[in-house]
């Protein structure tokens, strides 16, 4: 009598425990501004000049000395899309909410530093704007998602 009453019981118990499942995990939104090199600091440097020259990133000042590089300003998205297309890189400015964005742009700095002989550090700083054309026709700093960062990192990896 007793099996037959806990049947039932142990059925549910398994169908419950059955149906839940783990929730999934959301792939993270961004990627890493920083990365380590299993190459000489003179070998990553001259990859992170060519990968901005074949990225078209045009260079404003580097001093190798220092590992210092920065870039000129790029235009990232002109026009109307340019208010959606800021969410791939930034998070929209939450300072104006009836704003428009028409233009988005960025500056990149980029530390090369030497680890050890056969070691370099390669770290990534995107400087993001986006101009509002309605409300305060001024340019907005954006939060940085690291993509930009990321697919930087990622091309010098595939010239070294």
């Amino acid at each position: 009598m007793k099996t037959k009453l806990y049947l039932p019981v142990l059925l549910a118990v398994f169908l419950a425990t059955g149906c839940a499942s783990a929730p999934k995990q959301a792939a993270p939104a961004f990627k890493d501004d920083t990365a380590f090199y299993l190459a000489r600091f003179d070998k990553v440097w001259d990859s992170v000049v060519t990968t901005l020259n074949t990225e078209s990133i045009p260079i404003d000042s580097m001093d190798k000395g220092k590992g210092v590089i920065t870039t000129k300003f790029v235009n990232y998205s002109v026009g109307p899309q340019a208010h959606y297309e800021i969410e791939a890189i930034a998070e929209k400015p939450s300072a104006a909410r009836l704003a428009i964005w028409s233009q988005a742009g960025y500056t990149l700095s980029i530390l090369v530093t030497s680890i050890n002989d056969m070691s370099t550090k390669v770290k990534i700083t995107a400087h993001i704007e986006a101009y509002d054309r309605n409300v305060s026709q001024e340019w907005h700093e954006c939060i940085s998602k690291k993509t930009l960062e990321g697919n930087i990192i990622e091309k010098i990896r595939a010239q070294l």
